[in-house]
């Protein structure tokens, strides 16, 4: 237990390194060097972090270890649904199957190492469309689309997901 945490520490570090210099060859070697747990060691290390700095930014009305939760939970399911959503929107737009687990990983890494910053406010700016150029880069470099198809890909996903956000906002009542 205790041997694996450290391993994937190392890889967390390993990993955001790479994204951060080298993410166009990161993605190239993403299929043969990481593996399912790899990639979900990664997501919970990076949602715990995100988790952890994120009560630093400001007193809530909801005890702290409820707010972890809730900011915990948050960057689990972004990066789930998002993942399921850009799977989809391939398949629907390139006819090509790559398997789950690879689309996971690609939105695991493009998040994790924004949400290593986007804790912080107004951070929304510039993680936002870096994260967006790193899934741009992963399908390119890791599903052997065209960086045509790629960009179409990530664009019809992040349209998808805001009509989502907003019928979730309408729903729930948080839109005037």
């Amino acid at each position: 237990m205790f041997k694996s945490s450290i391993k994937n520490c190392q890889f967390y570090a390993y990993a955001i390194v790479q994204l951060l210099i080298e993410p166009g060859q990161f993605f190239k070697e993403l299929p043969e060097k990481t593996t399912v747990k790899m990639t979900l060691g990664f997501m919970v290390l990076s949602s715990v972090f995100y988790a952890a700095a994120s009560l630093l930014t400001g007193a809530y009305e909801q005890p702290v270890w409820i707010m972890g939760i809730i900011f915990f939970m948050n960057a689990l399911g972004t990066v789930f649904i998002s993942a399921i959503i850009g799977y989809v929107t391939m398949m629907m737009l390139v006819g090509k199957k790559e398997p789950f687990p690879g689309i996971l990983s690609i939105y695991t890494f493009s998040s994790g190492v924004t949400l290593f910053l986007s804790w912080l406010p107004f951070m929304l700016w510039f993680t936002e469309p870096w994260r967006w150029w790193l899934l741009y880069t992963g399908f390119k470099n890791s599903c052997g689309v065209t960086g045509k198809q790629a960009f179409w890909i990530v664009c019809v996903s992040l349209v998808v997901q805001g009509c989502l956000l907003y019928s979730a906002m309408v729903a729930f009542g948080t839109m005037g």
